[in-house]
């Protein structure tokens, strides 16, 4: 695959847990796997704008905080900014960023509003896509209490009261699977993986997935549906989903995620390069060299780590 560089296009990367405010620890290793997959695939093609807060001044780039965001994406010609959906983070700092009228390598805040909750998701994907049942009441059947906007699992129990704010989905035992997509004029798939959940919340997972190849195709193609079912997604794209009698989508991460940093060990291109020629360049079939377990601990090649949290690979 030929590299086509264009060091005079000037991306602005901003990645929360590593540029933004503090956070849990726990969550922000992820956040700078993710930065460094992203910073040194992008870096190779073009000049990276960035910056880190206090903490992550061992990067050796400029420490800044939030506050000079803004100023940053004035000076770009492109950005892709990386966030939770918690508290509507990501569609808040779209939001910010368009008004500049840069080229945004991310999902739009059209599809942000929609994706960031997970009721008007369910909304927009339903009868389009296999979705599980979802509600704003107690549901006849097992199920999940879910936060309407939130990220990574976080804040769901089964059963309990729904309260304002959260939803009841309908609780769907099977294999937990991912969809790696890219979007632009057309939609390019590029990894199917298997999540692996602690108590709902993410985990690690394996990448690719060691699925046959008719869960694989049947999976693809819901996944293929909901991301078109959703105008504005953009660059790459998670569509979570739960295998059982047939594949249901569960959520679409309308940024990158955390199983894109295994890309580079895995297919030899890094989630910053696939990013890059989404825009700019031509994307390629990925072909997996190996399959490799993603966990959120120390037991394997360290891809990032603070303190005792680390985000680790091992080959399977």
């Amino acid at each position: 695959m030929e590299r086509r560089n264009n060091r005079s296009i000037k991306v602005f990367l901003y990645e929360h847990g590593t540029c933004g405010t503090e956070i849990p620890e726990s969550i922000a290793v992820e956040g700078l796997a993710m930065f460094k997959s992203l910073y040194f695939g992008l870096r190779k093609f073009c000049k990276v704008l960035c910056f880190v807060r206090n903490r992550f001044s061992f990067l050796n780039l400029p420490v800044a905080d939030i506050s000079c965001f803004e100023s940053f994406v004035e000076s770009c010609d492109a950005f892709l900014i990386v966030a939770p959906e918690n508290d509507y983070t990501l569609l808040n700092l779209t939001k910010k960023a368009e008004k500049y009228k840069k080229i945004n390598l991310g999902s739009s805040s059209k599809a942000l509003e929609i994706t960031s909750d997970k009721w008007r998701l369910y909304k927009r994907l339903k009868r389009k896509v296999n979705v599980p049942r979802t509600s704003k009441k107690i549901l006849d059947v097992e199920y999940l209490v879910k936060p309407r906007v939130s990220c990574g699992g976080s804040g769901i129990k089964l059963y309990g009261e729904i309260k304002d704010g959260y939803i009841a989905q309908e609780f769907i035992k099977g294999l937990n699977l991912s969809v790696s997509l890219a979007v632009c004029d057309e939609i390019f798939p590029l990894s199917v993986n298997e999540q692996v959940l602690v108590n709902f919340e993410y985990f690690g997972g394996v990448v690719p997935a060691l699925v046959n190849e008719v869960v694989r195709s049947e999976v693809l193609e819901e996944a293929l549906k909901a991301v078109e079912a959703v105008k504005g997604l953009h660059g790459y794209v998670g569509v979570d989903l739960v295998y059982s009698d047939q594949p249901y989508v569960v959520e679409i991460n309308a940024r990158p995620t955390t199983s894109a940093v295994a890309f580079e060990e895995v297919y030899g291109v890094s989630v910053g390069e696939i990013v890059y020629r989404n825009e700019f360049d031509l994307l390629e079939p990925l072909l997996p060299k190996k399959v490799c377990m993603l966990r959120k601990d120390c037991s394997g090649k360290i891809i990032a780590k603070i303190d005792s949290n680390c985000i680790s690979l091992s080959e399977l």
